[in-house]
């Protein structure tokens, strides 16, 4: 590939993804969404369905989309499609309550509420074909050993405005409808951006010929309709044999990088609620800090080994969550934790997922190509959208058991996926 033309295409992609992460900042699951739920009043058992409906939904759908696209070659045009619907989704989750408010129809927060979750799991469901087809862009555009570098930069960018808005809601104290309002019309500007820097870019890559599939259809139904069943049933676990199976798994223990943060900030907030230290906007600059610091190293070690980025992440978020338990354990310890090195020890929980994120998604691109790149991807995805819904569910059931005992079990999976990752097969 050209070195110039690579070039060119590689910063239209970074182009692309940078506005697109601010809408994803701006849009966050964690703080935007709640405050305007409330504020449109929506019953509270809405709120926790944010976060799960923001995630898994943009992973699910994965393993469907990934077989949908192995009959299409043209990803330039089904990822501009992705994006004109989350812009959809957007202009519905945001546009149809201020209607509503505004021709006075606002009293009714229950179907307002719905609307704004419909509209999100449109929003995430638009997101994984998104996902799914950009990561073929980018393997169709950017060399191995280059795509980290992409990784990278988004990532620092992400960072930076994060820690510009944390910064702003520390100095304003709270999100106001003004301030949604300004962030919705502000978002779909940004989605146009985006669809629009990618303007020139084509990518084609190569599908599944149409012999073959007709050959897995006819092969697929031939029988009687149980053994039929049984057949989709053998192959639909055998596709977690091998590398994807044992990624799989390892990304299944890796994803406690994530999950463990809210309980970190339980701990932290039970060490004191009047430390100034220990507010919202302070854990956010911490996490955007360990972005900006720590995303481009991080990339530049995924082109390098990006199975060795993964283990180097989950082995920082080890040792955090150790060193918490300990403190946790020992009460003169914990007495003497200020609340800076608490806010330091989220920095370096941060730190430790960045690695494990920034190591996966390189793995990803690397390990397969062309069509059988979109079909690892998405397989593993929505393998991993389970997988999320199924550990939220679980660790809700043994809340009960105190914030301990739940860290102490996320270090185990950690390790558990440590000892995984050993077997993974090399991706360069």
């Amino acid at each position: 590939m050209s070195e110039v033309i690579e070039n060119k295409s590689k910063w239209k992609i970074v182009t692309s993804l940078f506005f697109s992460k601010i809408v994803d900042i701006l849009l966050s699951a964690k703080t935007t969404l709640p405050t305007f739920l409330t504020n449109l009043g929506a019953p509270s058992w809405m709120l926790p369905l944010l976060v799960p409906i923001r995630e898994s939904g943009s992973l699910l759908p994965q393993a469907f989309l990934g077989k949908y696209l192995q009959n299409k070659t043209n990803r330039q045009g089904q990822w501009r499609f992705s994006m004109v619907l989350q812009t959809l989704s957007i202009v519905i989750m945001f546009g149809t309550p201020y209607c509503a408010i505004y021709f006075g129809g606002g009293d009714n927060a229950l179907l307002l509420g719905l609307i704004v979750l419909t509209s999100l799991a449109l929003l995430s469901i638009a997101r994984a074909l998104t996902s799914l087809t950009m990561k073929d862009i980018q393997g169709k555009h950017i060399d191995k050993g280059r795509r980290g570098d992409l990784v990278g930069i988004s990532s620092t960018c992400a960072g930076l405005l994060s820690l510009l808005f944390a910064s702003v809601s520390l100095v304003s104290g709270k999100l106001d409808n003004d301030l949604i309002f300004i962030i919705a019309c502000l978002s779909v500007v940004l989605m146009a951006l985006s669809i629009f820097s990618m303007a020139g870019l084509s990518t084609n890559v190569e599908s599944k010929s149409r012999e073959a599939a007709s050959s897995d259809t006819a092969h697929n139904n031939s029988g009687s309709p149980p053994l039929y069943y049984l057949l989709k049933i053998k192959s639909f676990l055998a596709i977690f044999r091998g590398s994807l199976g044992r990624f799989v798994l390892v990304r299944a223990c890796f994803v406690h990088t994530a999950l463990v943060a809210p309980f970190f900030i339980v701990w932290a907030i039970e060490q004191g609620e009047q430390n100034k230290w220990l507010s919202l906007s302070s854990f956010i600059i911490a996490q955007a800090s360990a972005a900006i610091l720590s995303s481009y190293a991080w990339g530049k070690i995924s082109d390098k080994n990006a199975r060795l980025t993964m283990q180097l992440g989950a082995l920082t978020v080890f040792l955090v969550i150790g060193l918490v338990l300990y403190l946790k354990l020992s009460v003169s310890a914990e007495n003497q934790l200020s609340g800076v090195m608490i806010v330091v020890l989220y920095f370096f929980l941060s730190l430790g997922h960045e690695g494990a994120r920034a190591g996966r998604k390189v793995y990803a691109l690397d390990i397969k190509s062309g069509a059988d790149r979109t079909d690892f991807i998405s397989k593993a995805n929505s393998a991993i959208g389970v997988v999320l819904l199924t550990l939220g569910l679980c660790y809700s059931a043994l809340s009960f058991l105190g914030n301990i005992w739940v860290m102490a079990l996320m270090a185990s999976s950690l390790v558990l996926g440590l000892l995984l990752s050993l077997g993974m097969s090399a991706e360069k």
